[in-house]
């Protein structure tokens, strides 16, 4: 071998031992790195990311505490009371050394908290309260929960916990007679028993429904001067601790006016007969708390549309129709998107009687002024579809205006579906069918169409309330 031959030998040998020792000093850098801080910054991640979510929840109290303002002072919207908040289920991720996302778990009303109120021999109905609650699923940072229960907002860390914001409870001494009164406005939350695990985006949208009256003592011709208060929940800390510091700055006495008493699973507060008298106010508001994922129609009926043209239909999201046959409904297009309380909209039925329901403002008129009067209910604003469904969901909310109206046909994609079958004008009604669109020529959204026909009522009209469909 040459000499020269023989130090290019070397020259190669000396940058590959270089690169082998470079690429093995990275990897000790990455090593280390990753032993010795990236645990801390994860904690940091993780820590930054329950702020946020505890940050969701006090939107979830705020909105409910405003829903119940408003409809207390019955403040009137033409689209009704809701409101969606947003909940990002995945975080804690560190760029390059821990990318991967801690998950988390949203659950509506999978836990009890139950209010019962009893005083002289009256005994009031339970309050069925409900909650929402927020299980963080953490790697490095300690795991909590944030819970939402009958106004109060609470957070627990192991058998701990918590009131960090208080319910619509109040005590307050009268100071002309020394008499006490207990105003409570205890929240209500219906819906289905659900939860998602996620780590990525997730909704729960909040659907104001009522403020009801409980109990007004004015109304009883007797005095008050004794008191139970119990509620059933598993976070008995908190609202062990709430409840004495609230009795306490009334004035009360611990012992001589009033007592708490606790388990695992319930707290008990009692005004002791001491002389003093209670004037007692307890209301209970009512919402509809749903989960779902944001998204381009919104999988929880009542989400927003998403409009425009070129715009891909998705399955899972629930979408309104954008066009009618008859130009002169153009106008009420719009109003088949809102619905005005907590109606369990998943419950299958071509006419379920919904007892006490009241319509939003504004509702979509479909005459029967023609002989026989039919409708065609169109997209425009969708060129696609992600990908072609196999079944179609079909919700409305509905009321004749006249009684037994004759429903003739129904169909989807042209595919005849169970008719309508609300006939007493007395009653708003839900309709809810899921249909096999298999073997359908649907290849694109203007083939999803909803036709219906109905026999001649002069003068009268089949008012729809909400109208969405959703591709599965």
């Amino acid at each position: 071998m040459s000499r020269k031959s023989l130090l290019k030998a070397e020259s190669a040998a000396a940058v590959a031992i270089a690169a082998v020792l470079l690429l093995g000093l990275a990897f000790t850098v990455i090593s280390i790195v990753k032993l010795n801080y990236a645990p801390e910054w994860k904690i940091d991640a993780e820590r930054d990311f329950s702020y946020d979510a505890w940050s969701n929840m006090e939107d979830v109290k705020t909105r409910a505490d405003l829903f119940t303002q408003f409809m207390s002072a019955d403040i009137n919207y033409p689209y009704g009371l809701s409101a969606t908040v947003p909940f990002s289920m995945g975080g804690g991720d560190v760029p390059v050394f821990e990318p991967s996302k801690s998950n988390s778990k949203l659950a509506v009303n999978t836990e009890e908290c139950t209010m019962n109120i009893t005083f002289g021999n009256h005994t009031l109905d339970p309050v069925d309260c409900g909650g929402v609650t927020y299980y963080s699923e953490n790697r490095q940072y300690p795991d909590q929960i944030f819970r939402y229960e009958n106004g109060a907002l609470i957070l627990a860390q192991g058998d701990n916990s918590q009131m960090k914001r208080d319910p619509l409870f109040n005590i307050q001494k009268n100071m002309s007679n020394y008499n006490y009164t207990v105003t409570i406005n205890a929240i209500s939350l219906t819906g289905d028993t659900e939860s998602i695990s996620s780590s990525t985006l997730t909704a729960l949208r909040l659907t104001g429904c009522s403020v009801d009256p409980v109990l007004n003592s004015d109304d009883y011709n007797q005095s008050i001067d004794s008191l139970n208060l119990s509620i059933s929940t598993r976070y008995t800390d908190a609202w062990t601790t709430y409840l004495n510091n609230t009795a306490k700055d009334a004035g009360l006495k611990y012992g001589t006016n009033y007592t708490i008493n606790s388990t695992d699973d319930c707290v008990c507060l009692s005004f002791l007969p001491s002389g003093n008298n209670y004037s007692i106010y307890v209301n209970k508001t009512v919402l509809c708390a749903e989960l779902g994922r944001t998204g381009g129609g919104g999988n929880l009926p009542g989400g927003s549309l998403s409009g425009g043209s070129g715009n891909v239909m998705k399955k899972g999201i629930w979408y309104y129709f954008d066009t009618v046959s008859d130009s002169n409904y153009k106008q009420y297009m719009n109003y088949l998107k809102d619905y005005n309380s907590g109606v369990n909209l998943s419950i299958n039925s071509t006419g379920k009687e919904l007892n006490g329901y009241t319509a939003s403002s504004n509702v979509f008129p479909f005459s029967l002024n023609n002989n026989p009067s039919e409708l065609t209910f169109k997209f425009s604003n969708f060129t696609t579809f992600e990908s072609k469904p196999s079944s179609v969901t079909l919700v409305m909310i509905y009321h004749p205006t006249v009684d037994t109206p004759k429903y003739l046909n129904m169909s989807i994609a042209g595919k005849s579906v169970p008719i309508l079958t609300g006939d007493s004008k007395k009653y708003w009604y839900l309709y809810n069918q899921t249909v096999d669109v298999t073997g359908i020529s649907m290849d694109y959204p203007s083939n999803l169409t909803l036709y219906m026909k109905i026999e001649e009522h002069n003068n009268k009209y089949i008012n729809v309330d909400y109208l969405a469909v959703r591709l599965n």
